[in-house]
């Protein structure tokens, strides 16, 4: 993802760790780029490069996940958790983003999933820190005030389209 707020010649900034192909080459080079209309016109599992504006953060009670310390997700179960990936109850678990968000561009509007390392790099929190944030200063079922500075910000957002 790349936000694109300023200058169009601000230098492009990764907001995960990737392999040895740059920033640059991924989002520009390698993916062709599409229009939200354009991605319902796919044939074969592809992965897009989409510029789009975030409109709404969605879905206040499901923004989060509980992980194991695999990253895998899982469930309350008996006083733990229970992991069906590692099959078996974990105690050492932690929070992470599943961002639901409601972007547009010239042509539609969708609804993109950011997951953790991309969600932590565009709010510059970790889902921790906005869980204890939101538990001292947002009415229960609100979302946190933090995923306002997301709001009308555009980015490159990388989309891989699968048929289902």
């Amino acid at each position: 993802m790349w936000d694109s707020t300023e200058s169009p010649s601000q230098p492009l900034t990764q907001l995960c760790a990737s392999s040895k192909v740059s920033l640059k080459d991924d989002f520009i080079k390698l993916h062709p780029r599409s229009s939200i209309e354009g991605l319902k016109d796919f044939k074969q599992e592809s992965t897009f490069v989409v510029k789009a504006t975030i409109k709404h953060v969605l879905d206040h009670d499901d923004w989060w996940y509980t992980t194991c310390i695999y990253n895998k997700a899982v469930y309350p179960d008996s006083k733990m958790f229970f992991c069906e990936k590692c099959n078996k109850h974990v105690i050492k678990v932690t929070p992470r983003y599943k961002l639901k968000l409601r972007v547009i561009d010239a042509t539609d509007s969708t609804t993109f999933v950011v997951f953790d390392r991309d969600a932590g790099a565009m709010l510059k929190k970790s889902c921790s820190d906005i869980l204890d944030l939101q538990y001292k200063n947002t009415a229960v079922g609100d979302l946190p005030k933090e995923f306002e500075v997301l709001i009308d910000k555009t980015y490159l957002f990388k989309v891989k389209c699968k048929n289902d």
